[in-house]
């Protein structure tokens, strides 16, 4: 996978080169990887970018050859930074996103991060004062993860890198154990282990004589008043902002792709690609043939005149990819989550880059209930939150079942701090209200401990890009009233104000139209007709109510059924002390047996297949 790796210690008595390639190795030996290193006596420091998309050497030295830069990722927006500091871009010469950072750091120092648009990871090695500085973009994007070892630091973009330093203890972190098994992600900085943090985002991180500080630069500032303003406004202003985006982000002489469901997100982007036509874009999708998604994709595909590629998703292919799927996340991500790694080899052979619809859903009102709109105490506000969690059935063990699953020594441990965690992630937001909180908890909870997954191994063939994370478009975000957020009620007006013919294609979700038409009214009324046949039991003349793109139920208890008992009914699964052991039993029985608990059920796999990649 793509990464900066590094560690700097002075009491070392092993050689550092040794120590960045045991690194390097665990992070992926793969030749499709160029390294790149610098080393010298107490520290190491490496960068790991897939081949093709490599720009330039690194790192960047400056002129005088006291800093070094590595940089992974790139910048949204060269253009307007380059326009902005005009008067520091002296050279006539095409620069790399890095050798661009480097040269205005060495003009503005620290105050260059706020004006950085992109996903990005930047290292810099000051020579004269051994200081390390690492910025990451306001989202986190590429995660990195570091843990103090004796007088100094490791840190890596995968926590299996870090473990080749033996300092580094593997003690669990129980209180992240709670959180992933009660959201399906873990909170704030914590990982599976007590002693790695990740890093968080929109941050300064700086090591100096045996001391870290971590400095935010941006927050994430929703609007505690709203002006007057008219509906059209804003409808305007997002798709302006929406096509800003892409065009940042069309750079580049590769063959680019899309991954496209039968969703808004990824729609809205094909709509805005393939107006140029000579921005030439494959599709692909990926599912259980016959799918809503697959159905709806690719009729989209065929009014853009994309270049579509469907990709069967085969029931079985956590088998031979769930380990590495674990490895790529670092344990964070269910692998129910990251079926975007089942065909990636497929799609990397035809684009090495790749655009995806992520983040659009948590900005633009994916969480936001009418619960939200009335005040309450501090106490019930959070129970309201997390019943807000409930509406959308996203919790994997609700809080009110803990005790049923949980053993007492577990709960005792964990039960309080999750809960702090949970209220503190909420009220880091800075206002009262409870849309706001919730939006701004998705954006720094949920996208970059969760839906990040999905991205990271993608980005393991691939470059991502993720027009919904520009800069302008996520501060527009944050001073959208909620009303507008509500059911996405802004995204969908304006995709059907400017793109009608895309509109009238049914959305998965719902398999109708976005807007009123003759399709939506055969298409309801077909609906009408099929209700009333499952009320008088001719459910095989009404058909399915729908088509998903995934089974993983149904997987579970068939093709995958011996990978659910072989992992988690072993004495070792049964008696790592979280969950009862006669509980994880009779989960996998009613599983086989016909009930549905694929989310718990995934969870479980790759809480096990993690900690025998990180704790045993």
């Amino acid at each position: 996978m793509p990464g900066i790796f590094g560690f700097y210690n002075p009491n070392s008595t092993k050689p550092p080169a040794i120590t960045l390639e045991k690194m390097l190795a665990v992070n992926d030996a793969d030749p499709r990887f160029q390294h790149d290193t610098l080393v010298e006596n107490d520290f190491a420091f490496g960068y790991s970018s897939l081949k093709i998309l490599t720009t330039c050497q690194q790192p960047v030295w400056n002129n005088n050859n006291e800093r070094a830069f590595f940089m992974i990722g790139e910048l949204f927006d060269r253009k307007g930074l380059i326009q902005k500091f005009a008067s520091q871009v002296k050279t006539d010469e095409p620069l790399s996103d890095v050798e661009l950072i480097s040269v205005l750091y060495e003009k503005v120092g620290n105050t260059l991060f706020n004006h950085l648009n992109g996903a990005f990871l930047i290292l810099i090695w000051e020579s004269d004062t051994k200081r390390i500085i690492i910025v990451n973009d306001r989202l986190g994007l590429y995660p990195l993860y570091y843990a103090q070892s004796g007088a100094g630091i490791i840190f890596a973009s995968n926590i299996k890198a870090l473990l080749v330093d033996q300092n580094v203890n593997r003690t669990v972190d129980q209180t992240a154990i709670a959180e992933f098994l009660t959201f399906d992600h873990i909170l704030w900085q914590r990982t599976l282990l007590e002693s790695v943090k990740l890093m968080p985002q929109a941050s300064i991180f700086i090591f100096s004589g045996q001391h870290l500080e971590i400095r935010p630069y941006y927050h994430f500032d929703y609007l505690l008043e709203f002006p007057i303003k008219k509906d059209e406004e804003y409808i305007d202003e997002l798709n302006f902002l929406m096509r800003q985006a892409i065009q940042r982000q069309m750079n580049g002489n590769f063959e680019k792709g899309l991954l496209l469901s039968g969703g808004l997100d990824s729609r809205y982007i094909l709509a805005l690609i393939t107006e140029n036509p000579d921005d030439k874009l494959h599709t692909f999708t990926w599912s259980i043939p016959n799918s809503d998604d697959a159905r709806f994709a690719k009729e989209c595909a065929q009014l853009a005149k994309s270049d579509h590629h469907f990709f069967t998703l085969e029931p079985d292919w956590l088998v031979d990819k769930a380990e590495k799927a674990v490895s790529l996340t670092s344990g964070n991500g269910n692998v129910i989550n990251l079926h975007a790694f089942a065909t990636l080899e497929q799609e990397a052979a035809i684009s090495p880059v790749i655009y995806k619809g992520f983040m659009g859903d948590a900005m633009f009102g994916f969480g936001i209930r009418p619960r939200f709109w009335a005040d309450y105490n501090p106490e019930i506000k959070m129970e309201q939150h997390l019943e807000a969690y409930r509406d959308y059935r996203v919790l994997t063990f609700d809080p009110n079942i803990h005790p049923q699953y949980m053993t007492d020594w577990f709960i005792q441990n964990s039960a309080d701090n999750w809960r702090e965690d949970f209220r503190s992630g909420m009220l880091a937001c800075k206002s009262n209200q409870m849309a706001a909180q919730r939006s701004f908890f998705d954006l720094t909870q949920r996208v970059p401990r969760m839906t990040i997954n999905g991205i990271d191994v993608v980005r393991d063939r691939c470059l991502v890009r993720l027009p919904f994370t520009d800069n302008d478009l996520v501060e527009f975000s944050l001073k959208v009233p909620p009303y507008l957020l509500y059911r996405r009620e802004l995204v969908e007006r304006t995709f059907i104000q400017y793109f009608p013919k895309y509109a009238k294609i049914p959305i998965a979700q719902s398999r109708l139209p976005m807007m009123t038409c003759a399709r939506e009214i055969w298409l309801k009324n077909k609906q009408l007709v099929e209700w009333h046949l499952r009320q008088r039991g001719l459910n095989w003349l009404a058909g399915p109510i729908s088509r998903p793109y995934k089974d993983y139920n149904g997987w579970f208890r068939h093709e995958l059924r011996g990978m659910v008992e072989s992992i988690l009914l072993t004495p070792q699964a049964l008696g790592r002390g979280y969950l009862k052991p006669e509980k994880i039993k009779e989960l996998v029985n009613e599983q086989l047996s016909g009930e549905n608990h694929a989310v718990r059920i995934g969870a479980l796999i790759t809480l096990e297949l993690a900690h025998q990649q990180l704790v045993d």
